[in-house]
């Protein structure tokens, strides 16, 4: 099969199933569904709002960022994994994740560029520029992950697999923002690809019920439309999070 030059979503997919027809099919492989919940923690990062139409091109360097992770809809994610029958260390998932990002609008930052037409380069409370920035119908995230679990070790009479993974990720969110005192809120749109890690152990209470805990980390460019204009920011988010598995 020839590389592209361009890794996208659509050949990946191509590639995992001719692996997975490869390593003998689906009917004798062991598979898990499972639902999971936590927090995130998302890096500071700047935020570029552009505004054409009224002469706005301005940075906001090193916003903070909250996650409220309890507040409706709370984070979660759902996930199905599948083992390969010859190799049944090695699996391939498909990861949904939703999580959110709120703005810290009443810190200080060092703001650049161009507002309504005239230079700034100072610090200000970010609220005197952008009063409201959050992705908070979701930051929204789907993804194909390769995942390797370490099984029979002598730990907890072999029923504790630790695991790691590598994955592509396509983003879609819904953003709401009130940007010099006017408010506006997106329809779901696409934010592009990303990539993540990740990392945790899985328990066995049952011979088809797992306990896990999770790390993941992943990274993307949030590009959501604003009023009159775009805002884009780099989003640097670690996970950690809990959930139960049923295997078949």
């Amino acid at each position: 099969m020839p590389v592209p030059t361009k890794v996208t979503p659509r050949y990946l997919a191509l590639v995992i199933a001719v692996q997975l027809l490869a390593s003998g099919g689906l009917a004798k492989a062991e598979s898990l569904v499972s639902a999971y919940t936590g927090s995130s923690f998302t890096r500071q990062s700047d935020l570029h709002i552009v505004q054409g139409g009224i002469s706005r091109d301005v940075t906001f360097r090193d916003v903070d960022w909250s996650a409220r992770p309890l507040h409706p809809a709370p984070y979660y994610g759902l996930r199905y994994t599948h083992f390969f029958t010859t190799s049944p260390a090695w699996a391939v998932a498909v990861d949904y994740t939703h999580y959110k990002v709120y703005a810290k609008t009443d810190r200080t930052v060092l703001v650049q560029g161009l507002w309504n037409g005239s230079t700034v380069n100072t610090t200000a409370p970010l609220a005197n520029y952008v009063q409201q920035f959050e992705i908070s119908h979701g930051v929204n995230m789907l993804s194909i992950n390769g995942i390797y679990r370490w099984q029979n070790l002598a730990i907890a009479t072999g029923k504790l697999q630790p695991y790691a993974g590598i994955g592509l990720v396509y983003y879609w969110m819904h953003s709401e923002s009130t940007v010099g005192g006017v408010f506006h809120e997106t329809s779901y749109q696409s934010s592009g690809n990303g990539l993540q890690v990740l990392a945790g152990a899985q328990y066995k209470i049952t011979p088809q019920v797992y306990a896990f805990a999770e790390a993941k980390f992943n990274r993307a460019r949030a590009d959501v439309n604003i009023t009159d204009g775009q805002a884009d920011t780099r989003l640097r988010t670690l996970h950690a999070l809990v959930g139960l598995s049923y295997a078949f």
